[in-house]
């Protein structure tokens, strides 16, 4: 099967004096966006349901979707789970682990927003949302002596993992970094796999610790949205 995933960031309005736009979809086009998938016809899944698929362990409904939120931001919770509610959708949110209910400290030229706490975190990982790690305090991984990269992993995992009373089993490479020793690292740390940043559709084949994620911001039109859904159905490439 040919899985799409999906990747935001901030569902909220535009601020002024943002340094980075492009990690904000505003409730308007998000609604939208959803719409269409449930017009569509898909269903979202968490990981934990594709990693079982790839174990032989389940089958999935043949328009499967994944819907990721990198860094675990609170209007995640107080925008977007709502109108996921609405349309019967479940999602994945990877939060920093060393900055739970604080702000987004590594954009530290950019408006700083408020973070999820580890009580949000734990109530909506008992109302069916799915958490991956973001590492403890979004580095650059490749940047960093195995040591340190090897501790920003399993620290993020055992940390989420207590929270939530459930194993951590899907990484986010933050700023989408990383190389075959991030990969290697990852494994060790007991993830089952890895999500990066690239317009492709997932197949049977694809390396579970490169997991590509379709990227949507707010200047993804509503065409374009619909659109990628369709040609990367039928494209498949590197």
């Amino acid at each position: 099967m040919k899985l799409p995933i999906l990747v935001y960031h901030k569902i909220a309005p535009i601020p002024a004096g943002t340094r980075y736009p492009k990690n904000y979809v505003t409730p308007e086009q998000f609604d939208t966006q959803l719409a269409h998938l449930r017009w569509r016809g898909y269903r979202a899944i968490t990981f934990a349901d594709y990693f079982a698929y790839r174990r032989g362990a389940r089958r999935l409904p043949s328009h499967s979707i994944i819907l990721t939120f990198d860094d675990g931001y609170r209007s995640v919770r107080e925008i977007a789970v709502p109108m996921l509610r609405r349309y019967g959708f479940v999602a994945t949110i990877f939060p920093v682990a060393g900055a739970l209910g604080k702000t987004n400290a590594w954009d530290a030229d950019d408006i700083q927003e408020p973070l999820l706490d580890a009580d949000e975190i734990r109530a909506l990982g008992d109302e069916g949302f799915e958490f991956g790690s973001h590492t403890m305090t979004h580095p650059r991984l490749p940047s960093l002596d195995r040591g340190t990269a090897l501790a920003e992993l399993i620290q993020s995992r055992e940390r989420l993992g207590a929270l939530l009373g459930k194993p951590v089993t899907t990484l986010c490479y933050p700023y989408g970094a990383y190389g075959a020793e991030t990969k290697a690292l990852a494994g060790a740390a007991g993830y089952e796999g890895a999500a990066i940043v690239r317009r492709r559709m997932n197949v049977n084949s694809t390396d579970a610790f490169e997991l590509r994620r379709i990227p949507v911001t707010c200047r993804t039109s509503t065409s374009q949205f619909a659109w990628d859904l369709v040609r990367l159905q039928w494209f498949y490439g590197p």
